[in-house]
């Protein structure tokens, strides 16, 4: 569709909204920017015979426009075909990220035993995604960033104790990614596959999926540690220390003067 105005002749095909910033996406048939879809729905007024545009939420909205076009449905200026409500971004705290902008997910639902899921909630203007976007789908990086904030919000929420404060270490990760990721509805499945607690904290091994139109798109088998952060602040000094002594000790000896 890719207009400013939304299509009311095809009510029965509900037009997918997706950030500005996915050009390249938007030359689709069946799309619509989000800033032209809002513009569009504050500029109607009165009832209409065909009723409110349908439309699908998919990735690059702001927080604030997510909140604007759930508040637009519920007071039936436009239907959230599929969702009835457009996710939201969970609070940054259990994500670990100082800016709203950079949340990739939204709250986590706890779907069974061991086991979690969120929405993918893509910001356009998230830090691994504004200085690099080429083609049609998400990249990479910022795929992986949504699986640690998902292991990251599910491990605050579910598995520890909010004290004492704790630091998070990455022990590997394994990264498989099976299909595109487009800018459209997704989300995320964690698995719990290990949690052993220790004198000096937990290590959880889990597996986060990210699944689009019934397959799964990436796949990250995560194993990390959660350390007390006194415990874990020594430990960095320690090693950065010795870290500086050793590369000191490599740096090449500069000649005497009049040599």
């Amino acid at each position: 569709m890719s207009t400013a105005t939304v299509d009311k002749t095809a009510q029965d095909r509900p037009v997918m909204v997706v950030g500005d910033r996915f050009e390249a996406f938007l030359a689709q048939p069946g799309t619509i920017g989000v800033s032209a879809l809002l513009k569009s729905l504050h500029g109607e007024h009165g009832e209409h015979d065909e009723g409110p545009p349908r439309i699908t939420v998919g990735q690059g909205l702001t927080g604030e426009q997510i909140a604007e076009l759930n508040r637009l449905a519920d007071e039936g200026r436009c239907v959230l075909a599929a969702q009835g409500r457009a996710p939201e971004p969970v609070g940054r705290a259990v994500t670990h990220k100082a800016h709203d902008k950079n949340v990739l997910i939204g709250d986590i639902e706890q779907a069974g035993a061991d086991r979690y899921r969120a929405a993918l909630v893509l910001d356009e203007r998230v830090e691994v995604l504004e200085d690099h976007l080429t083609g049609l789908h998400i990249p990479a990086v910022t795929l992986l960033e949504a699986a640690r904030q998902t292991w990251t919000a599910v491990t605050e929420r579910f598995l520890i104790a909010a004290e004492p404060a704790t630091r998070f270490v990455i022990a590997h990760v394994n990264s498989m990614f099976l299909n595109f990721v487009f800018p459209l509805p997704a989300h995320l499945e964690y698995r719990l596959v290990r949690h052993d607690e220790g004198p000096v904290g937990h290590v959880i091994g889990c597996t986060v999926e990210i699944h689009q139109a019934g397959r799964v798109a990436a796949r990250f088998e995560a194993e990390i540690r959660v350390i007390p952060e006194v415990f874990a602040a020594k430990q960095e000094v320690m090693a950065a220390r010795q870290t500086l002594r050793e590369a000191t000790a490599l740096e090449p000896v500069a000649p005497a003067v009049g040599a």
